[in-house]
């Protein structure tokens, strides 16, 4: 993780993506790997089961032509003995092939289980078949040449007790087959089983490992990203010094005022406040005091409205209240209440007053013109002596 910590983000996703997809490369070529060898051991012991039962039928086939010779008629016999001809060449080359052959021609490896099995001779099978098929020989020799019919049938009793005991042998050699690739079978699934609890493993390990944390990264510099938008949009709408809304906001929110007045048919009121001589104290006590007191005049003034009304810094010492759902009368009581405030105790320690203007609209007039009465009554506060609030009346 280290080495990732030097990376951009888009290194970082392509790397974690790279890697993940690796991850659920090799599990499927894993997957697919095993399902082919599966498939392929099916199909070979199929194969394998396919000879050996072949042989099978071919030693009960050559019993049934060594009967069909002896007992049916000239032409019948001849066809016999071709057909018991082609059955013990086909036995042999059947023999020859799983006993002695090339393990490639069956398919297979050498070493292999299955080729051990057909190829184990512990219970004397190779001396068994080989006798079975000398006197399957002898016998097709007597029948051919019209031998004594008693002493066919003694060798026919003979060839027919080796057979039985041929056939016994492949039986086994047949279960035991058949058992072998059950085992097989059985080991694979448990493998492919494995492989797919390791593949979905993977996958978890994948998401919580590698993905996991990268999500949770971007969601978490998203979170930070729109916290700090956030914060710039308030930034950019407020005065640094006192909080207040400044007049970039005041742009917008005249108009949405004005907009829900109109709709609603209400009233809305707008007071305007200037404090008196502010050019005095910044010259007489600098400026950093006169920030003080525009600060303490801006919470005077959140203190004595509500909620629902919004207080704006315009500029310098000029500040405005929009005061949603109130007539001129609410409004100039709210300004005198402001007023009174501020002339009994003063600003950070200093005599300060300050003068209102108040009107109201029912919107059904231009944002200005409305500004422009509530500052021109703001204007008549001033120069009728300042520490006053003056209403301006709306022109008919």
């Amino acid at each position: 993780m280290d080495l990732l910590a030097g990376m951009t983000l888009h290194k970082r996703l392509t790397l974690r993506y790279t890697l993940a997809l690796g991850i659920v490369a090799v599990l499927t070529l894993a997957s697919y790997g095993l399902m082919e060898h599966s498939v392929a051991t099916e199909v070979l012991g199929a194969r394998l089961l396919n000879v050996a039962g072949r042989q099978r039928m071919l030693c009960q086939r050559v019993d049934i032509l060594t009967m069909r010779a002896l007992h049916g008629a000239a032409s019948e016999r001849q066809a016999g003995l071709i057909e018991l001809d082609q059955a013990l060449r086909e036995l042999s080359q059947g023999h020859e092939l799983l006993v002695h052959g090339p393990a490639q021609a069956l398919g297979m490896a050498e070493g292999n289980s299955a080729l051990a099995v057909l190829r184990s001779d512990t219970d004397g099978f190779e001396a068994l078949f080989h006798g079975f098929v000398a006197q399957a020989g002898e016998l097709r020799q007597d029948l051919a040449s019209g031998r004594d019919e008693a002493e066919v049938l003694r060798a026919m009793l003979g060839i027919s007790r080796t057979g039985d005991a041929l056939l016994e042998r492949l039986d086994s050699r047949m279960e035991a087959l058949q058992r072998l690739g059950e085992a097989t079978l059985e080991r694979l699934r448990w493998l492919v089983l494995g492989l797919l609890g390791a593949t979905l493993a993977g996958l978890a390990l994948t998401g919580r490992l590698l993905f996991r944390p990268m999500v949770a990264k971007v969601v978490r510099d998203r979170e930070q990203l729109e916290s700090l938008n956030r914060s710039l949009e308030t930034q950019a709408g407020t005065d640094k010094l006192t909080g207040a809304f400044n007049r970039r906001t005041w742009d917008v929110e005249i108009r949405r005022e004005f907009s829900r007045t109109r709709r609603q048919q209400g009233r809305l009121c707008l007071v305007m406040a200037d404090l008196d001589h502010f050019k005095r104290v910044n010259d007489e006590h600098g400026h950093q005091r006169g920030d003080r007191v525009l600060q303490e005049f801006t919470q005077r003034l959140r203190q004595a409205v509500r909620a629902s009304d919004t207080l704006f810094r315009l500029g310098g010492e000029e500040f405005a209240v929009l005061l949603p759902g109130t007539d001129i009368e609410s409004g100039r009581l709210t300004a005198e209440k402001l007023r009174e405030r501020v002339a009994g105790t003063g600003l950070d320690g200093l005599p300060i007053t300050a003068s209102f203007g108040v009107a109201e609209t029912d919107g059904n007039e231009s944002p200005d013109e409305f500004f422009r009465r509530a500052d021109q009554a703001l204007y008549v506060a001033k120069a009728k002596g300042r520490n006053r609030v003056e209403t301006g009346a709306r022109q008919a």
